[in-house]
């Protein structure tokens, strides 16, 4: 009874806010839908050339002074004596050892108990990464970090620019600060997919805002190609189509279709790399069961964490991974709500859909990370600090404490993944 309670009122609550969102987006686009509010005006400014290169070179160096620090932490106090190589090889933990494999041996090389169980890992990152590896003397690991390093940086500045073009360069500033110092942001720079997927999302969000389809199409290929969430690039697209248009005009949202629906071509690309690896294109599917991975509907998935939260048998496990995803759930679904009728709906409902399909994995591990690229939030937690400098240091101060914690917890071979 406990359980169906908590199906209903979960379930109830979420499709709410959902609901809310879509007649919001339908009324902006004309029709005569409740919950109607008028399209936000951008309330900002286009960023010079010289302030974006600022961007870029701030946010590479501070990848570069966590990556110091660690590698000196690494070489002088956990591991000492044991030679340079443990400034990058810290960082090979989790999915970056088959990131790792991927990069040096393929798809079709690098298998396990004769399966090919990482065909689950989306193909671009390891790809560059091979790309790369000439530049670095064939060191995979130090290919790794640097396609991180730069695709953080780039993907700050498309995150500036997009958040300045809303809310004006103050809110940028507090955007990119809370995307750095998310407790999970310290991802961003090591052997994963988060820095590439931040540029791509980050990339393509920008160029729906400006209306330049083709190019929001291709950056929406590149993050589809690095995660199956980039397809959610092809909703937001939409949603500002219609909303710019003030109507459903059929022959207008006809000849943009193209480009719209252009990221599907990453999956695309991705269903054929199974075809060739595996015999079939969905092949993942079948493998993403090693992981105990798939699909499960959102109440379910914060039943099993709720409880995981409250009695999972290991303490450590509790802390680092089931409280930290309760939480997270706690403090994005409200910061979702505050948003709803304060920013366009290609934020609010690709926002929603993000959040949603992350809670909606039957053995959610790292919930953290995946939502370090939840790009929407951390500009509405830019929108809601706007003149309130004593929240804007709070939060700042809070995920700060929290990225040193994580940091350490993950570098010591805690459950943070």
């Amino acid at each position: 009874m406990i359980h169906l309670l908590w199906t209903l009122a979960v379930s109830g609550v979420v499709l709410a806010l959902g609901l809310s969102l879509l007649l919001r987006w339908l009324g902006a686009a004309g029709l005569p839908a409740p919950c109607a509010v008028p399209a936000s005006a951008p309330r900002g400014c286009e960023v010079s050339r010289r302030e974006l290169l600022h961007v870029f070179s701030a946010a590479l160096l501070f990848r570069l002074t966590v990556f110091l620090a660690v590698a000196a932490l690494a070489c002088l106090v956990l591991y000492p004596g044991t030679g340079l190589s443990w400034a990058t090889d810290i960082w090979k933990k989790w999915d970056a050892w088959h990131y790792v494999g991927l990069a040096e041996l393929g798809y079709t090389g690098y298998w396990e108990d004769g399966r090919p169980l990482f065909l689950v890992f989306f193909p671009l990152y390891p790809w560059l990464v091979r790309l790369v590896c000439p530049l670095t003397g064939h060191n995979t690991m130090a290919a790794g970090l640097m396609v991180s390093f730069l695709c953080y940086s780039a993907g700050c500045v498309y995150l500036y620019r997009l958040a300045a073009w809303e809310l004006g360069k103050g809110a940028a500033r507090r955007t990119v600060l809370f995307l750095s110092l998310f407790p999970y942001a310290f991802f961003f720079g090591g052997v994963m997919t988060e820095g590439l997927f931040l540029l791509t999302t980050a990339a393509a969000l920008w160029h729906i805002r400006c209306h330049c389809w083709w190019r929001a199409g291709m950056w929406g290929v590149l993050a589809a190609m690095t995660r199956m969430h980039g397809l959610l690039l092809i909703g937001a697209a939409g949603a500002e189509l219609v909303e710019s248009l003030g109507k459903f005009d059929g022959r207008a949202i006809l000849r943009r279709l193209p480009a719209v629906l252009l990221p599907a071509t990453g999956s695309l690309v991705y269903l054929g790399l199974n075809a060739a690896v595996a015999g079939g294109p969905f092949a993942f599917t079948v493998m993403q069961e090693h992981w105990s991975q798939g699909f499960c509907w959102i109440s379910d998935t914060l039943w099993y964490v709720l409880q995981n939260a409250l009695s999972y048998y290991d303490e450590a496990i509790r802390v680092q991974i089931w409280i930290p995803t309760l939480l997270l759930f706690a403090a994005f679904f409200p910061l979702l709500w505050y948003a709803r009728k304060r920013f366009r709906s290609m934020y609010t409902l690709y926002a929603f859909a993000y959040l949603v399909l992350n809670y909606s994995l039957s053995w959610l591990l790292s919930a953290g990370r995946y939502l370090s690229c939840a790009l929407p939030f951390f500009l509405f937690a830019a929108g809601l600090t706007e003149k309130r400098p004593r929240l804007t240091a709070l939060l700042a101060g809070g995920m700060g404490v929290g990225f040193l914690a994580n940091l350490w917890c993950y570098l010591l071979g805690g459950q943070i993944m």
